[in-house]
């Protein structure tokens, strides 16, 4: 095989081959960096591999050193790459990564072909929104409880119209969330849910009857939480998130446990 004769000698060296960007973006270090991370994420640049040098980057996206150096920086921020003096800069291992990071995590849902990043976020839901409704059902006030009666009258009329129950049903438990004065762990569920719902995979084809079902957990997750039983309502809202998952996934592989 012979090499591109439009290749620089450096592109060469490095044995990775980046084709020229057919127009520039307007906002050029970001789209640098979302294109950079998106590679690395997909295994196209391995751990412990060099990022290509500064040269095939600057003729690759057709931007100056300047912008390449911005970029490259922003990867080191997302401990996606290390930058060694003298060394160059290196992709670092998957478990280095800040995977809570938006560019990040878009990309790991973006190549998630075997669903084992939505898998981890459903789990991630289960505990965290399991263990706000607990806090929830002792801190519920009038409010909050008149907001969630609202809600689920409205998802109750909603099951035959995909779009109006996902909305609903995400301000249902974006109440109980903040009934439960967990500003930390609320952040947390709205990073993730940001990426997952922009996934395929993860908003799947539910049917009116899989959206019945998933409303009876509504149900009896502000039992709980009215009841102030905070144990029934951790235990109401885990199970709720993960059946319901299991009605629309996908069925690549068996999801973990």
């Amino acid at each position: 095989m012979t090499a591109d004769p439009s290749a620089s000698a450096d592109e060469t060296a490095s044995g990775t081959h980046l084709p020229r960007w057919p127009r520039r973006p307007q906002r050029l270090a970001t789209a640098v960096v979302g294109d950079l991370a998106d590679r690395i994420v997909a295994g196209e640049f391995a751990a412990g591999a060099p990022l290509p040098g500064e040269p095939v980057l600057c003729e690759r996206f057709g931007v100056s050193r300047i912008t390449i150096r911005e970029a490259v920086k922003a990867l080191e921020a997302m401990r996606l790459v290390e930058i060694r003096q003298g060394a160059g800069t290196t992709v670092r291992a998957r478990e280095e990564w800040n995977l809570l990071d938006q560019t990040v995590l878009a990309a790991l849902v973006a190549h998630d072909d075997d669903l084992g990043v939505l898998d981890e976020i459903i789990t991630l839901r289960r505990q965290l929104e399991g263990a706000m409704a607990s806090r929830a059902a002792t801190r519920l006030d009038e409010e909050h409880r008149k907001s969630l009666a609202g809600l689920l009258a409205q998802i109750d009329t909603a099951t035959d119209d995909p779009d109006r129950y996902l909305d609903l049903d995400v301000a249902f438990h974006d109440v109980i969330m903040s009934a439960s004065a967990s500003p930390l762990s609320r952040a947390i569920i709205a990073t993730l849910n940001t990426q997952a719902f922009g996934s395929g995979p993860y908003i799947g084809k539910p049917t009116t009857a899989d959206r019945k079902k998933s409303n009876i957990g509504h149900h009896a997750i502000f039992k709980a939480l009215t009841e102030g039983d905070g144990d029934a309502a951790a235990r109401a809202m885990s199970e709720h998130i993960h059946q319901s998952w299991l009605r629309r996934r996908p069925q690549q592989r068996e999801p973990a446990q």
